[in-house]
């Protein structure tokens, strides 16, 4: 499918220039020194110590930047790496955090340490780089969905855009230093180079040989991000393992060489473990800072489950309600195009599985909702979809009256940034309004009334996301033969 490069650009200028402004309100471009640290929290210090570590002593050890005090650099003195294993007679000291996020960010901190900018400012305008680029990929993934649903209009596809790039969470994360905002990225273009390239008659980029090493080495790279994200790494291999491009599918045994960088990632991976921690466990760090048989378990069976969607300080759809139309969206695809709804399904699950079970689901001292930034430019593929099928008056109302929450929400984050670090939705902020979060479960300060609250959320959502996609007819979009996207993709099955 081919796209006005002009539009691309400007939809890269547009997002870059709204992240830019955010960025403003966190550390100013000419900021130096301890101005660096403004609303610097929670583990960006960390991260970049890390990344220090390996720009400035080409090594992940944090010993002597902890006796030197090298956050001084980036304006933050105190910065200690959340370290994870002490060797002190060694001189080793290693991060709980695992090393993929430093390796990312080190080309952009050695230019502000060696140049005009300082080190944060640099980094946070290569988050709005990147940012601008997830931006780019949600438009062609909305764009290719969109063409699936029948639609030719631009619109549905511009709309799903703006209602995932300027409302929580990728709006906040687009200038946070955590690993999820690259990982959505690589996730999104991983699946886009795997789901579309399985047959001619699906829209999207065909993937040749260059495009897809790129993206399954953007799939072998993800366990270094963190190891919540081993579950949609291996996802994504086996997806472009068993639904190989044409190309590959004449060549015997080919098509499983997407493994091969995926092993030898996971090999170097382990290797760095064993030489940090003694062990080849991936939260080797979390059990070092004694979360034991907990490392990588929620501390309530259900509430990372529930509350990484409804709680009412952390929970998505509380930030950004838009996102409960994705699921009307998911629905649709999965009855409509099969293998593309079962797939973007099953990735958006081992994303939001594997950040409800971890025992800080909440995200830890992050502003919320920090699991739900990699799976959101996938839901709003969904959510696109859903657009693109002549939905009526009333999906078309509840659509306007979530984005126009979600917006609001995400403006006075943006624009008030003290507010994302209290553990608590902004709606507290105004004593006017704090009345209505009470009807909101709580998951982190659990009472009597959290689990009637979330079955009856639930519930509501259930049916909504019923009733609206019941709503539409069952005839094939575009009016051609129903199911024949399914069956092209089960047809390439090795």
């Amino acid at each position: 499918m081919r796209h006005n490069a002009l539009l691309l650009l400007g939809i890269f200028l547009v997002s870059f220039s709204v992240f830019s402004w955010e960025r403003s309100r966190f550390v100013r471009l000419d900021a130096t020194g301890p101005a660096q640290a403004r609303y610097l929290s929670g583990d960006e210090p960390a991260y970049l110590l890390l990344t220090h570590s390996l720009v400035n002593d080409f090594d992940f050890n944090l010993y002597n930047n902890r006796v030197h005090r090298d956050g001084i650099v980036f304006g933050f003195e105190t910065a200690d790496g959340h370290a994870a294993r002490r060797d002190l007679d060694r001189k080793e000291i290693y991060s709980i955090h695992t090393p993929g996020l430093a390796i990312l960010l080190a080309p952009a901190y050695a230019i502000g340490l060696y140049g005009p900018l300082a080190p944060r400012v640099a980094v946070c305008l290569f988050l709005n780089f990147v940012a601008a680029l997830l931006a780019v990929n949600i438009y062609l993934l909305c764009a290719e969905l969109s063409r699936l649903a029948g639609s030719r209009s631009r619109w549905p596809s511009l709309l799903a855009t703006a209602a995932t790039i300027l409302t929580p969470p990728l709006l906040f994360y687009s200038n946070l230093i955590y690993p999820e905002l690259p990982a959505a990225l690589l996730i999104l273009y991983a699946l886009r180079h795997s789901l579309f390239a399985v047959s001619p008659s699906l829209p999207g980029p065909h993937t040749r040989s260059l495009p897809r090493l790129f993206a399954i080495l953007g799939a072998a790279f993800l366990p270094w991000l963190s190891f919540r994200f081993f579950l949609p790494a291996f996802a994504l291999i086996v997806l472009m393992i068993l639904y190989p491009p044409p190309e590959e599918r004449r060549v015997r045994l080919r098509h499983w060489w997407p493994f091969i960088p995926l092993l030898g990632s996971l090999a170097l991976f382990f290797l760095y473990q064993y030489r940090a921690f003694g062990t080849i466990n991936p939260a080797a760090g979390y059990v070092y800072q004694n979360f034991g048989k907990r490392w990588f378990f929620s501390r309530g069976v259900l509430d990372g489950f529930f509350g990484i969607i409804l709680d009412r300080g952390h929970g998505i759809l509380t930030w950004s309600p838009i996102y409960i139309l994705s699921l009307t969206g998911l629905f649709l695809l999965v009855r409509e195009q099969r293998f593309i709804g079962v797939w973007l399904t099953v990735i958006v699950a081992s994303i939001y599985l594997s950040g409800a079970n971890f025992v800080f689901w909440w995200g830890g001292f992050a502003p919320p909702p920090r699991y739900m930034v990699a799976p959101a430019p996938l839901l709003a593929g969904a959510m696109c979809y859903a657009l693109s099928r002549r939905p009526g008056r009333l999906f078309l109302t509840f659509f306007a009256l979530l984005l126009f929450l979600s917006l609001l929400f995400g403006y006075i984050g943006a624009a008030y940034p003290t507010f994302l670090y209290r553990h608590r939705h902004i709606i507290n902020n105004y004593p006017s309004l704090y009345p209505l979060i009470k009807f909101v479960p709580s998951f982190i300060r659990k009472s009597r009334f959290t689990w009637p609250l979330a079955a009856g959320w639930s519930s509501a959502i259930v049916f909504i996301t019923l009733y609206l996609s019941l709503r539409w007819n069952t005839e094939s979009p575009g009016g051609g033969k129903k199911g024949v996207m399914a069956e092209d993709a089960a047809s390439s099955h090795i």
